[in-house]
């Protein structure tokens, strides 16, 4: 996954900014190297989450996420 489409929130945090059909931000749980090991997949899942109804907050992914 690209880093340079997150901001940083924390060393493991870090969020990516409503843009579309999202609701809310989407927040993923990881150090910087396990973000780079992630694939464009996960991303596009948790984004995609972003967008469904009745969600409340932020979409949220595990660094076990892949």
């Amino acid at each position: 996954m690209a880093i340079s489409r997150l901001e940083k929130i924390s060393d493991v945090s870090w969020k990516i900014a409503s843009f579309g059909a999202m609701r809310v931000p989407a927040i993923v749980y990881a150090s910087e190297g396990r973000i780079a090991e992630m694939d464009q997949k996960v991303f596009d899942q948790v984004t995609n989450v972003a967008t469904l109804p009745g969600i409340v907050r932020a979409s949220h992914a595990m660094p076990d996420a892949q």
